[in-house]
């Protein structure tokens, strides 16, 4: 029996395009490991290019709704998109003073980015009347100003955040240039900004995408703060690998890209099994993955060949039923056995290029690169997905590796696009 996975329960209008709306909530939520329980808004007519009509689900039904869910499921995060009137907003909020607990995500939809209306009457006022009950807001530049009624954005985010948004995670997608800014203000203070190459074409649904993805990475236990990187990396994996219905259509967002793109399996919380565990390994590993743990290494040096491969691959299909990356140390034949997800290899066990040959193309890679730009360099240029530093503190497995200092680690993401992974001696300490 699987444990459930974070339930994120949506608010959202059906777009039969499957660009927006509950599906690209389904789909967001499913790609980052998360379950999504749905509860319909409204039925549009829609496309990828524009909004022709829509109609509002009956407020009791869509209440009644997700009383059902929440009475049911553990729900941990919740996000909400189109709400289309003032009646539906009290509604859903005056629901979710019950549930104070859990963190909102409100993606304050107006309109919708390839044109159309997608409210009955003027949402503004109530929108910003429950921003004291979000964890945080996601508007675009243009949303930011409507909602604030104002057009200075610095006077928008003062606007709102006395108006009592904790925060609020602006997305540039809709200003001119070829860089795409987001910034991030908590309690009114720019927290965050980040920027990267602006995409060419016209996405149908990166903000639910985006909205989804933030609500996904905070029912997993993040911080606004911490779901932010996150969240943007997934969601330029769903624009990279974005469809294009027709040669006239906006391109559709690939939310499910992540779960076969490498680079996006390696993040969080990355273990290593302790060979001295014994029978208890498999009961360990499944808490270390209930706590949270994203990657799982199995690490066992002895010589029987057999206990290691009946371990690899009680692991394999343990962190297959959490979602979560399986990689064996050193060991590329075992690797291969287990059906692991892919093989970390150490300086002097093995070369990449061996390693892709025996696992194929999907596999993922990691290299340790000590405290060695150079030798990082060598492992990106022979094509391994991950870098792994360390020791970053003394370690009792190694205790005579030598230590790698943060600024390494900064020097490292400054250079490398690949993920990092910091290893040795780090605990609840």
């Amino acid at each position: 029996m699987n444990s459930m996975r974070p339930v994120t329960l949506c608010f959202s209008g059906l777009d039969p395009s499957g660009g927006a709306g509950l599906q690209a909530d389904i789909e967001a939520i499913a790609g980052l490991g998360g379950h999504a329980a749905v509860v319909c808004t409204a039925l549009t007519v829609q496309d990828s290019q524009s909004v022709y009509d829509f109609s509002l689900v009956d407020t009791k039904l869509l209440i009644a709704q997700a009383e059902a869910v929440l009475a049911d499921l553990n729900v941990v995060s919740v996000k909400i998109g189109m709400l289309g009137s003032r009646a539906v907003v009290e509604a859903i909020f005056a629901l979710l003073t019950k549930h104070p607990h859990i963190p909102v995500v409100l993606d304050p939809v107006l309109s919708a980015n390839a044109g159309g209306n997608l409210a009955h009457d003027d949402l503004r006022a109530a929108l910003v009347a429950v921003l004291p009950q979000t964890a945080v807001i996601t508007p675009n530049t243009l949303e930011l100003r409507r909602l604030a009624a104002c057009e200075d954005d610095a006077e928008a985010i003062r606007v709102l955040s006395q108006a009592g948004a904790s925060a609020i995670w602006v997305t540039g997608g809709h200003e001119p240039g070829n860089q795409l800014v987001n910034r991030l203000y908590i309690d009114g203070e720019l927290t965050l900004e980040t920027s990267q190459a602006r995409l060419d074409g016209e996405f149908h649904g990166s903000g639910c995408t985006l909205a989804a993805t933030l609500s996904a990475a905070m029912a997993r236990g993040l911080s606004v703060r911490d779901a932010v990187p996150l969240t943007e990396s997934f969601v330029r994996q769903a624009l990279l690998h974005a469809d294009r219905p027709r040669d006239t259509g906006q391109f559709i967002p690939n939310r499910l890209a992540a779960l076969t793109q490498k680079p996006m399996r390696i993040h969080g919380i990355y273990a290593i099994t302790d060979a001295s565990l014994g029978d208890e390994l498999l009961t360990k590993a499944r808490l270390a993955l209930i706590g949270g743990v994203r990657v799982l290494q199995y690490r066992d040096k002895s010589s029987n060949q057999a206990k290691r491969l009946l371990e690899a691959s009680a692991l394999a299909a343990l962190c297959r039923e959490f979602g979560a990356v399986f990689i064996v140390n050193d060991d590329i034949a075992l690797a291969q056995a287990a059906a692991a997800d892919g093989v970390h290899l150490g300086q002097s066990d093995g070369q990449v290029a061996h390693a892709r040959a025996v696992l194929g193309r999907a596999a993922i890679i990691g290299v340790t690169c000590h405290n060695d730009l150079s030798l990082a360099r060598n492992a990106v240029a022979a094509g391994a997905d991950y870098l792994a530093f360390g020791a970053m503190f003394a370690s009792p497995t190694k205790p005579q590796a030598q230590l790698c200092s943060l600024d390494i680690l900064r020097a490292a993401r400054a250079e490398f696009s690949l993920p990092l992974v910091a290893i040795g001696g780090i605990s609840v300490d």
